[in-house]
């Protein structure tokens, strides 16, 4: 499980240092070695471990019917945009495709954030302004998750 917020840079060559706690929290052998990473939503990218790249997304992509207008060009642009990431440097950097900085309007400072089984990379602004929003709403939201029964107690 991913989690926390981590400010970093990216240095000129594109390289992006990848949080320790992150990779620490990764295990080779049930997670594989490497990355896939590829355009998310709300203007951020989306990066996954090798096994839940192919476990889960890739399976649950089949499922989408290729009848479907919607699903295709989903799966077209969340493919086409993806790239494998074999593994961090010695520095923990990864190499950062600058068609998937463009997509996610990624300028030098960046803020990456575990959200459970995935890891995304923002810039720092956008960020920044998606947070602030967030906050405004997250008792509210929590509140109908609660309510919803989405949540059913502390302990669950």
């Amino acid at each position: 499980m991913f989690t926390g917020e981590y400010r970093h840079t990216i240095d000129d060559k594109n390289r992006l240092a990848i949080p320790a706690p992150i990779r620490d929290s990764i295990d080779i052998n049930v997670d594989g070695k490497g990355f896939y990473i590829t355009r998310g939503l709300d203007t951020c990218l989306f990066m996954y471990t090798t096994n839940m790249w192919e476990k889960v997304l890739s399976k649950k992509m089949e499922k989408l019917s290729f009848t479907g207008k919607m699903a295709r060009n989903f799966q077209r642009t969340f493919f086409s945009n993806a790239s494998k990431i074999t593994d961090c440097d010695q520095q923990g950097r990864i190499l950062l495709p600058q068609k998937l900085k463009e997509i996610a309007k990624i300028n030098k400072n960046v803020v990456i954030v575990g959200v459970n089984k995935r890891i995304e990379i923002w810039d720092e602004k956008m960020w920044n302004d998606v947070e602030t929003e967030n906050e405004k709403e997250f008792e509210k939201v929590a509140e109908e998750l609660f309510q919803s029964g989405f949540f059913s107690s502390e302990t669950d």
